[in-house]
């Protein structure tokens, strides 16, 4: 390889040799002639692009359940617990049976309420024809009556205590908390089981007072639980405060989240983004598009020469990452996003990557060539002589 580089560096000087000799008194013309080496700033360029824009803000909160319930067993004093049906994590159903309580009490209870109401029941309508009769006085009348009422009564109270035997699950949901064995005793002042409806989970977090008037109920937003999956969900604003939290100075927010696969539960850290600005078919660049000069912002904008032009620019909202631009650009732009640092109007700019794309500039293209070679193997001359 050497040898032929060494061949062809000697054909071109030659031939710079037999030029020279030719042509005389021409110096100054091949200096005038030479071809001069542009400097170009590499420079990443993006297209300026017609969409809409929403200014988001990141806020964080835990889940937990939509409702909770704990559940009480109703009795007057103590029932000892005959069989408990659930254990944590296990799904229910509203008026599932979740324990059993002695009911051999509320049994005989009931018995003799039974048996005295019917009693009641009976001297109360045999009162009332014999009253039509006149052979039973209005006061006689209204006893049997009272008598037959407070009968109702204590028949309902002891139907309630045996229905209270059987404990059963006030809401759908799933059990988080049991608080009974079998054998030991119920009572009114310790819940037996929590339950929970975790089909929809809400998170609490909150927004400060720049931003509380730009959201409303109702409105959606992005949540990403970052121990569950790197995939974003939806969710719904449901409530928000009118008054400020006095520690944290934001205002309450609460956040639904249909729980749809089941995969979420209550104490798991969501992250939020919450849009409380929006704009339609605007204009957007990235914060690494514009340069400030006297203080102003400004973009360059890639021409069709090769070269860039400067243009000023009105900006509008932003997110911090990219900005409305509403004054000095039009869609189809092709502004620079890196290596703008220090740009000026007019300079020459070698694209590097277009939209994210690496261009190809085969700036090398003939300096890699190889050297042609004859058909004996030695290098071609770079010229021919006469």
């Amino acid at each position: 390889m050497e040898k032929h580089t060494k061949r062809k560096i000697a054909a071109v000087t030659l031939g710079g040799f037999l030029l020279m000799s030719t042509v005389c008194g021409c110096g100054s013309q091949d200096a005038a002639e030479q071809q001069e080496t542009v400097s170009r700033i590499p420079v990443d360029v993006e297209t300026v692009e017609v969409q809409d824009f929403d200014k988001l803000i990141t806020l964080g909160g835990l889940t937990a359940a939509e409702n909770t319930v704990q559940v009480i067993a109703k009795v007057g004093g103590m029932e000892q617990i005959k069989a408990v049906h659930v254990k944590v994590g296990d799904k229910v159903s509203a008026g599932q049976v979740l324990a059993q309580l002695d009911n051999e009490t509320s049994a005989i209870n009931l018995s003799n309420a039974q048996l005295a109401y019917d009693n009641a029941y009976t001297n109360y309508e045999n009162a009332k024809q014999l009253f039509e009769l006149g052979a039973v006085s209005q006061s006689d009348l209204n006893q049997l009556k009272m008598a037959y009422e407070n009968a109702n009564n204590t028949l309902r109270q002891a139907q309630m205590a045996m229905d209270y035997a059987t404990v059963t699950a006030p809401i759908s949901g799933t059990v988080t908390m049991v608080n009974a064995n079998v054998g030991s005793f119920a009572t009114a002042s310790a819940p037996m089981f929590e339950i929970a409806n975790v089909d929809t989970l809400e998170i609490s977090t909150g927004i400060n007072e720049q931003n509380v008037s730009k959201i409303k109920i109702g409105q959606e937003v992005l949540l990403k639980i970052h121990s569950v999956s790197d995939k974003w969900m939806s969710g719904t604003i449901t409530e928000i405060s009118k008054v400020m939290n006095a520690q944290t100075k934001n205002y309450p927010v609460t956040i639904a989240l249909a729980n749809k696969d089941d995969d979420l539960v209550a104490g798991m850290y969501a992250e939020v983004q919450v849009a409380v600005e929006h704009a339609e078919d605007v204009l957007v660049i990235p914060v690494d598009a514009i340069v400030y000069k006297e203080a102003k912002p400004v973009a360059f904008i890639a021409q069709a020469d090769g070269t860039v032009k400067e243009k000023a620019l009105t900006l509008g909202i932003n997110d911090g990452d990219n900005y409305v631009v509403t004054k000095g650009l039009q869609a189809g732009d092709q502004i620079v996003v890196k290596g703008n640092g220090n740009l000026v109007e007019g300079e020459p700019i070698s694209i590097i990557t277009l939209d994210g794309v690496e261009q190809d500039l085969n700036l090398n293209a003939e300096a890699d060539a190889e050297p042609e070679q004859s058909a004996d193997g030695e290098t071609a001359s770079a010229e021919k002589t006469e």
